[in-house]
């Protein structure tokens, strides 16, 4: 049998607490602004995922591009100086075992993820985890605001062309996010929808193939 080829979403699938890193970053900055508001950790989930434009229009409606621009480059100069990133990150229970399985028995493990490809690199090498992955696949979906992109063509097109002419005896795509099925169905996949703590009540359009709580789960597959 062919090898099989297992893409994986990162935040929120292979990695715990940015989320929580992102809601304390977004409110460091709006009480530097002297907002006058401070977000949930719900409101920063419900945000997860979008372009850092995104997420400072919707902290301050009545800013300008400029204003939300000078947001985003204090909430890099916030991470670079406190590490707030690690200070919470840690990989999802179980990831480092799983993907190490695979990759100790012939198959490929590839990380697609929104964030630009160095920064995935980043990402994945601060949990432990980047040995076992063969390829990173960086999108840079959060340098646009999310209503001038398509996201899940957007994967699509990633994961189609990242194929091309390889061919594996089956692939999985493994995600938190609806776009993640989308896109695997797209091109054949199997799908799993990653249940974390977040997103475990959202109603989905477009069902998996499977639903996991525990990334052991993915192991049947080989």
């Amino acid at each position: 049998m062919k090898p099989a080829l297992f893409v994986w979403d990162f935040h929120g699938t292979l990695e715990q607490g940015n989320v929580q890193a992102l809601h304390e970053i977004l409110n460091h900055v709006a009480a530097e602004r002297n907002l006058q508001r401070q977000i949930s950790l719900e409101q920063t989930v419900q945000w997860y995922g979008l372009s850092w434009i995104d997420y400072f229009r919707y902290l301050d409606p009545r800013g300008t591009l400029e204003t939300w621009n000078a947001m985003k480059q204090r909430a890099f100069e916030i991470q670079e100086h406190d590490h707030v990133i690690e200070r919470y990150i840690k990989p999802t229970a179980y990831a480092e075992e799983v993907l190490r399985t695979i990759a100790e028995r012939g198959h490929t493990n590839i990380i697609m993820s929104n964030t630009r490809n160095d920064q995935i690199r980043w990402f994945a090498r601060m949990v432990g985890l980047d040995s076992y992955i063969k390829d990173f696949i960086g999108l840079d979906a959060h340098s646009e605001p999310r209503e001038h992109t398509d996201i899940m063509r957007v994967k699509e097109h990633a994961l189609r062309a990242y194929i091309g002419g390889r061919h594996y005896g089956k692939i999985i795509k493994i995600g938190d996010r609806e776009s993640d099925i989308e896109a695997g169905k797209a091109v054949g996949a199997a799908t799993y929808y990653y249940c974390n703590q977040f997103n475990k009540h959202h109603a989905l359009k477009v069902q998996p193939d499977h639903f996991c709580s525990d990334l052991r789960d993915i192991l049947k597959e080989i």
